[in-house]
């Protein structure tokens, strides 16, 4: 897995770093292919905003999340992507044995 991580109007850490690949762990059980995950994180007043894009070989997912903890909206993100994974995955699934 590929992660890129982009940092706007604010510093980057090591600590979101660390967090967000780890969160990353709960989507390779969807996919065992080649992924790319771009992070982007940013501020938005008070509230702390990422990003994630995650493309694989057939698939191109985006999910954003916004919060007052940074920890939280890269949970949320990861959240909604994993959400479409298990959909795309469930329309596979269904496409190859469907009779």
């Amino acid at each position: 897995m590929d992660v890129h991580h982009t940092f706007k109007k604010m510093s980057p850490t090591e600590p979101i770093k660390t967090t967000s690949t780890a969160a990353l762990e709960k989507l390779t059980k969807y996919n065992q292919g080649e992924l790319n995950a771009m992070w982007v994180f940013s501020l938005d007043g008070e509230n702390q905003v990422a990003s994630l894009h995650l493309k694989g070989p057939q698939f191109d997912f985006f999910g954003e999340a916004s919060t007052e903890d940074m920890y939280g909206s890269i949970e949320k993100a990861v959240q909604k992507v994993e959400k479409q994974l298990k959909k795309h995955k469930e329309m596979l699934k269904d496409h190859i044995h469907r009779r």
